[in-house]
């Protein structure tokens, strides 16, 4: 009886001690709270916060970033954008520039950037390069389905999950796809997009990654 008043008691402070933790601290997930407040996103509050954080001396002034290497943010699927801030903070997506840059976010203030960044014009693809098989058919015998199935048919994301791929730099797509083969980025819900790219070839990576690129910038090229 000692015992089993002990495990309980012992089990409660735990309880206790896991609600005390602060919301804001806990990894991502998602609930219908979590999309409220992604919803109550202002992107006017946004852009000032974009403007204070300095986001722009790496994603562009409109979320365009001026390097093939850096992510292009904007027109990107709110929900999205939210989860990888949230993911950088909480570390389970790895990158000592933004662990630093949303270490002094609210989620309420990661949820406005994502609104800002959302409502900025994305960067158009470059064009003039056929879809490959792997966007358009995928391939059956690897388990593979087309990218447009889940990205859409024109690379424009879909649902609040799945981003956006058209008009994404070329160089951080093939980096972005080579660290999911690799298991060097691991936040993908249920690991979905390790398998798939641990099943491609770099070759097929750069087609893909060449059919959805912006145009190089001046110094890529």
């Amino acid at each position: 009886m000692k015992t089993t008043l002990t495990l309980t008691l012992g089990l409660l402070a735990a309880l206790a001690s896991a609600q005390a933790i602060p919301a804001e601290m806990a990894p991502f997930a998602w609930s219908r709270g979590t999309l409220d407040l992604i919803a109550s996103g202002d992107a006017a509050r946004g852009a000032e916060i974009a403007q204070k954080e300095k986001c722009q001396k790496c994603h562009g002034d409109t979320g365009i970033a001026e390097d093939d290497e850096s992510t292009n943010i904007a027109g990107q699927v709110p929900a999205y954008l939210f989860k990888q801030l949230v993911d950088y903070r909480s570390e389970v997506r790895e990158s000592r520039d933004m662990k630093k840059a949303v270490r002094n976010l609210s989620l309420q203030e990661m949820a406005d950037l994502s609104a800002h960044y959302a409502a900025q014009p994305p960067e158009a693809p470059a064009g003039g390069v056929e879809p490959p098989t792997m966007v358009t058919e995928g391939d059956e015998g690897r388990l593979l389905i087309g990218c447009n199935t889940c990205h859409g048919k024109n690379g424009q994301g879909l649902g609040f999950e799945v981003p956006a791929l058209a008009g994404q730099k070329g160089a951080h797509f093939n980096e972005t796809m080579n660290a999911f083969r690799d298991g060097d980025r691991a936040n993908d819900r249920f690991g979905r997009m390790r398998f798939i790219a641990s099943q491609l070839s770099g070759e097929e990576i750069a087609a893909v990654a060449a059919f959805y690129a912006a145009p190089p910038t001046e110094e890529a090229e």
